[in-house]
């Protein structure tokens, strides 16, 4: 039987930087569904999913995921819709 993941469990996505596919560290907010992105020990901002008039679209804070916010919501929901139930 297969491990069933909570949804605050961290978890980790690949993103292109600079030609280079780097790994990064996803922590879910237990409280809210906001998502902190680390490099190795660095925090690099939040991320979060909103929804408006055009659908969902990511949000970020931090000057780190904002230049990488399409890469992070492409990924994030890439590891959302293939995670084990």
């Amino acid at each position: 039987m297969e491990n069933i993941a909570e949804d605050w469990e961290p978890f980790e996505i690949q993103v292109t930087i600079e030609g280079e596919v780097k790994p990064l560290l996803v922590i879910p907010d237990r409280e809210e569904p906001k998502y902190a992105i680390f490099d190795q020990h660095t925090s690099l901002g939040t991320v979060w999913q909103e929804s408006g008039k055009t659908g969902k679209v990511w949000c970020a804070e931090g000057m780190a995921v904002k230049a990488l916010l399409t890469q992070l919501g492409e990924q994030m929901e890439d590891y959302f819709n293939n995670k084990p139930v």
